[in-house]
């Protein structure tokens, strides 16, 4: 056990780090979907538009944005494919970087002296307990299929790759979820009785690949607030329709507050 909890405070520490990071998610300060007339958003100068493929920036040197350390004189063009995102203009010390979700165009400041990264105390959690660290069986998907999600803005729907299934037991109930593929590996996304109580309305889990007789370990104690717990401007995919634990997972993360 003192193992498992040396580990997870290692854990622990990077989440905080990677939280604090200067481009990280409690740098972001404001979000806007392009529309197709060029337009003013926000207190941002300049007008922004899209046509759907392109993303588009009209400005003057006087408007003070600028492209790879050049004022924008005239337009601006950029783009990015469908979930991914990249920095695109500076306006002072306001990073404005370009994103596409559910095949729409974004754009989103990020800022590092944002209030929420110079207030950030930390994310509460539960204490680690063993008891939350939980063999599964993978069963993967033949098939390479997609499932469609809600997230975090009500306007927008993400088609994410569903890679199989994971199926457990927590104190003798039967579980099973849909484990997805957003970038960085497996992960489950999920609700549980504890959501709106005493954590988020959802968390999420990453695991690590299946073993070559199927099982996989889900330690609980490392499930994660997605970014839409710290951010307005985030668009985290809610859990696949069912994926919900049956009993409180008192592990993991809290809700920030």
């Amino acid at each position: 056990m003192t193992e498992g909890i040396e580990q997870w405070r290692e854990f622990r520490r990077a989440r905080e780090t990677e939280l604090r990071q200067p481009r990280g998610w409690l740098t972001l300060t404001g979000f806007h979907w392009l529309p197709e007339t060029p337009t003013r958003l926000g207190d941002l100068p300049g007008r922004w538009s899209t046509d759907g493929q392109d993303a588009f920036l009209d400005a003057a040197p006087r408007d003070g944005l600028s492209v790879d350390g050049t004022l924008v004189d005239g337009r601006s063009r950029k783009t990015v494919a469908e979930t991914s995102r990249a920095p695109w203009v500076e306006f002072g010390d306001t990073e404005i970087e370009l994103l596409r979700r559910g095949g729409r165009l974004a754009i989103r400041m990020r800022a590092q002296t944002s209030p929420d990264r110079e207030n950030f105390a930390g994310v509460p959690t539960f204490d680690y307990d063993p008891a939350w660290v939980i063999t599964a069986t993978f069963e993967p998907y033949p098939d390479g299929r997609k499932v469609d999600v809600a997230t975090h803005k009500p306007e927008l729907r993400q088609q994410l790759p569903a890679m199989g299934e994971v199926v457990f037991t927590v104190d003798g109930q039967p579980q099973r979820l849909v484990a997805t593929n957003i970038k960085t590996g497996l992960s489950i996304e999920f609700h549980d009785p504890t959501n709106g109580v005493e954590t988020e309305p959802w968390r999420q889990l990453k695991f690590d690949d299946p073993a070559p007789d199927g099982t996989v370990v889900l330690d609980f104690n490392r499930a994660i607030n997605m970014w839409f717990a710290f951010t307005d401007h985030a668009t985290c995919p809610m859990p696949v329709t069912g994926n919900t634990i049956t009993v409180p997972v008192r592990a993991g993360e809290k809700s920030p507050g």
